[in-house]
């Protein structure tokens, strides 16, 4: 039988170089995305986050045990 596939792997230096690697590649690929994506947003926003978030609606809050006014 023969030998056509040996490990890649021939070194404990190795294998820990490969797992590491196989962490920080695709983190490091996931954080320049999303720096990417966060500067194409920031260039095209005109609105200040104030007016983004601002309510719909303002609620009036009353006492219920006050008379109702006539409107």
């Amino acid at each position: 039988m023969s030998n056509e596939h040996g490990n890649l792997i021939k070194s404990p230096k190795q294998l820990i170089i490969v797992v590491f690697a196989c962490f920080f590649v695709p983190l490091i690929i996931i954080l320049l995305l999303m720096v990417f994506v966060n500067n194409g947003k920031r260039g095209e926003a005109s609105e200040t986050t104030e007016q983004l978030i601002k309510p719909v609606a303002q609620l009036n809050f009353q006492d219920a045990s006050a008379p109702a006014a006539a409107k």
